[in-house]
């Protein structure tokens, strides 16, 4: 069932005047004037949101390149200004377009070799712990020259985008790639549609000895004190890598809408880049972490609008709000999903702190099998280890973080080998709200059924109720498979 909006007949007024439920399409005009439809979700909850639409033509570009794309989001100067995108635009070229990598961005005497070796649990993590914990702050010249190296690639990829602005991709296969967009804090009205967001690759990700470390007496020789190469905290499990760089970060921005796009690592996903240390730093999650999240919206962010758009092949997906201390967030964070099609995602679709976040007609696709089984974490960790699951494992696609107020309905969450609180789970949250979603195929109360499998009861009482639904209702649950399936994503406009 097709269900786009006919632009013309809606925006003309600016209102929804011709609007229906039952045959609602995009024209085909040039779709770098649309405009968010009124009431369209939170960011539209303070005024039209517009973008470029009002562009004079002095302020309406065509780029190619990422040098043309940086001057033209430089000239802006706060006027209304349209970007479009032709072909593909590689954050992580030089002004003659030739493609930087790793060596390009490089500080000696950083070498991934050299700095796997020097910070290696069997060499970090027998110095005295702190708090029960690896010393967390890795010290020695192969970080300083790998945060040296990191800052030179931020530098370079991470590029800002200005108020007022609409950046739009022209035809099928407009891409933005190997790069993050940052619509920063004082950043206001901003369009991004019909692109397709790939690769932020972070050549230099860090090792985080303390993330996820646990004195377990179930792994053989895990203790406190080193003892020797068999007795200590080198054999207990724990440690991640950690990347920077979404391929948009919402940092403090508002009144912004996401729509058509289409979000993913690409061609270099990190299930090509395994663990590098043997067991027991070797589980699944200790993959050496190359990409952060899709989308995250953070730092009192706030009317965010993301719909229609394909998110796929990545395990974390986005955060709305970064930390539970991040107590300032409260009363920011609104955001609004709809339309969504997430497939192949581990987690994170969002995980929410702080904000009072809509998600209804989403579709989410995925596998939570991988973790293994068995009686204790080390029973689980030699089993998982003999699965080798080339998915990635879904832990929970609505996650209910701290002083989070989730209202989901009328979304489908097809989960294989999961339970219902791999739809919404409970991530230090006190409550969530879910009506009319279907969890592999049944219509069942999600919230019940998920506290019932996690243990980690979350009350229906969120204390809001959406009333921003744009120009078209709720879909029947039914419907939504069909409709996500032909719309979500870039080059369907």
């Amino acid at each position: 069932m097709k269900r786009r909006l006919l632009v013309a007949a809606c925006f003309a007024s600016g209102l929804m005047v011709g609007c229906t439920s039952t045959d609602i399409r995009y024209d085909h005009q040039d779709i770098a004037t649309q405009v968010l439809p009124p009431n369209d979700g939170w960011a539209a909850a303070e005024g039209p949101v517009t973008g470029g639409s009002n562009a004079l033509d002095v302020h309406i570009y065509t780029v190619s390149s990422r040098k043309e794309f940086v001057e033209a989001l430089n000239a802006t100067n706060g006027s209304p200004t349209i970007i479009k995108v032709d072909g593909t635009i590689n954050l992580s070229s030089d002004d003659q377009g030739r493609e930087l990598t790793e060596d390009d961005y490089r500080v000696a005497p950083y070498h991934f070799d050299d700095y796997k070796k020097a910070y290696a649990p069997a060499v970090w993590n027998i110095k005295p712990l702190i708090k029960k914990r690896p010393n967390r702050k890795l010290t020695g010249p192969l970080e300083v020259a790998r945060k040296a190296s990191a800052q030179k690639q931020k530098d370079h990829i991470v590029v800002r985008v200005p108020s007022n602005v609409s950046i739009i991709g022209l035809g099928k296969d407009a891409k933005i790639i190997k790069g993050s967009l940052l619509i920063g804090d004082g950043v206001e009205n901003v369009i991004i549609r019909n692109i397709r967001f790939e690769d932020a690759f972070d050549y230099f990700p860090g090792w985080d000895p303390g993330d996820s470390f646990k004195l377990d007496a179930s792994y053989p020789g895990c203790q406190a004190d080193y003892v020797d190469s068999l007795h200590g905290p080198q054999k207990c499990r724990g440690g991640r890598w950690n990347s920077e760089y979404d391929l948009i970060s919402i940092a403090g921005g508002k009144r912004v809408w996401i729509d058509h796009c289409t979000f993913s690592d690409g061609d270099r996903p990190d299930s090509l880049f395994p663990p590098v240390y043997p067991f027991p730093q070797n589980e699944i999650t200790q993959k050496v972490q190359h990409h952060d999240g899709l989308v995250d919206i953070t730092n009192q962010a706030d009317l965010v609008t993301i719909s229609n758009s394909y998110f796929h092949d990545h395990d974390k997906a986005f955060l709305i709000g970064n930390s539970d201390k991040k107590t300032a967030d409260t009363g920011y964070l609104r955001v609004t999903l709809h339309g969504n099609y997430f497939n192949n995602v581990g987690q994170r679709m969002p995980r929410v702190r702080y904000g009072k976040v809509h998600v209804y007609n989403n579709y989410f696709v995925g596998n939570a099998q991988g973790d293994g089984v068995g009686d204790t974490a080390y029973e689980r960790h030699v089993n998982a280890l003999m699965n080798k699951p080339k998915h990635n494992i879904v832990r929970q696609a609505l996650g209910a973080g701290t002083a989070s107020a989730i209202y989901s309905e009328a979304n489908v969450f097809d989960i294989e080998n999961g339970n219902p609180s791999h739809a919404i789970g409970n991530m230090k949250g006190k409550v969530a709200f879910d009506k009319g979603s279907m969890f592999n195929g049944k219509l069942i109360d999600i919230i019940e059924e998920a506290n019932r499998a996690s243990g980690k009861p979350l009350s229906k009482d969120v204390g809001w109720t959406p009333t921003l639904y744009g120009p078209t209702p709720v879909l029947p649950v039914s419907d939504v498979i069909d409709y996500v399936k032909e719309n979500a994503g870039a080059g369907k406009l």
